[in-house]
């Protein structure tokens, strides 16, 4: 037994630590739609002063969400993206206008870090 105990003491495993590859610094742009954006409204106010201001600035309704205050919209042909984000964010009720972000299931998980 004491052999034995010996032979495990004196075996020296080969433990060899790997440097792993560096992460290369891959540069990932904001993409989003380039006519499509996210404009979520105030519950209490309505969604019918956003419905005017999409008649008026010929707007395309994509998707109404059900379960949020919220509409994708597409711009018009003639008006150029952050024209129409900022028409929007005037409009009585709106919260908040957003890019509609393109994400890929193959992006790397980046954290969301918070500043406040």
């Amino acid at each position: 037994m004491i052999t034995l105990a010996v032979l495990f003491v004196s075996c020296r495993t080969r433990h060899t630590v790997e440097q792993s590859v560096p992460i290369q610094a891959q540069q990932i742009e904001q993409e989003h739609s380039p006519d499509v954006f996210l404009v979520m409204y105030d519950k209490e106010t309505g969604r019918e002063p956003l419905l005017k201001a999409i008649k008026e600035f010929q707007c395309e309704i994509v998707y109404d969400y059900n379960f949020i205050n919220g509409m994708a919209l597409k711009k018009p042909d003639a008006k150029s993206l952050e024209d129409t984000m900022q028409f929007f964010r005037r409009v009585k009720g709106v919260l908040t206008v957003e890019y509609d972000h393109i994400i890929r299931l193959t992006d790397p998980v980046r954290p969301r870090l918070e500043i406040r």
